[in-house]
């Protein structure tokens, strides 16, 4: 009887979990961890990175030139004309003009147009937006 339980916790010991245990801090799993570890890291550098660099305003010597051209009918009197912007294109490193267009503004807001900024790295363009309006403002049109 006494060598069926020596046999038996000899074949137990001999099976136990606690080496599966420890070979994650050790062995395979813990070189992998950490290897996936500094992949995720470095993945999530690189997104980031590439997410700011698309944010980043394309910088020029010189303003392109204005090109006029012909405004569509207003749809309604409710509509306001916004001016078109100007996009960054990366590879040919200049700004392209898009066309105007109306719209009908949200009670509260005014367009304010876009427009040139100058920096010592060069003229890059602020496009325009929609803002609230200042309770100051709404009392000096009041007043008018």
């Amino acid at each position: 009887m006494e060598k069926n339980k020596d046999l038996q916790k000899t074949v137990q010991d001999a099976i136990k979990s606690e080496p599966l245990l420890n070979a994650g801090e050790t062995g395979v799993n813990a070189k992998v961890s950490r290897h996936l570890k500094k992949f995720i890291y470095l993945a999530s550098l690189a997104v980031i990175g590439i997410f700011l660099n698309g944010c980043m305003a394309g910088y020029v010597a010189t303003e392109p030139v204005y090109v006029e051209y012909a405004r569509p009918a207003q749809p309604s009197n409710l509509h306001v004309w916004i001016n078109g912007d100007y996009a960054y294109n990366r590879q040919s490193r200049t700004y392209v003009q898009s066309n105007g267009y109306w719209e009908k503004p949200n009670q509260g807001r005014t367009y304010v147009s876009g427009h040139w900024q100058t920096t010592p790295r060069g003229n890059y363009w602020a496009k325009g937006r929609w803002q609230k309006q200042s309770r100051n403002s709404n009392n000096n049109n009041n007043k008018r």
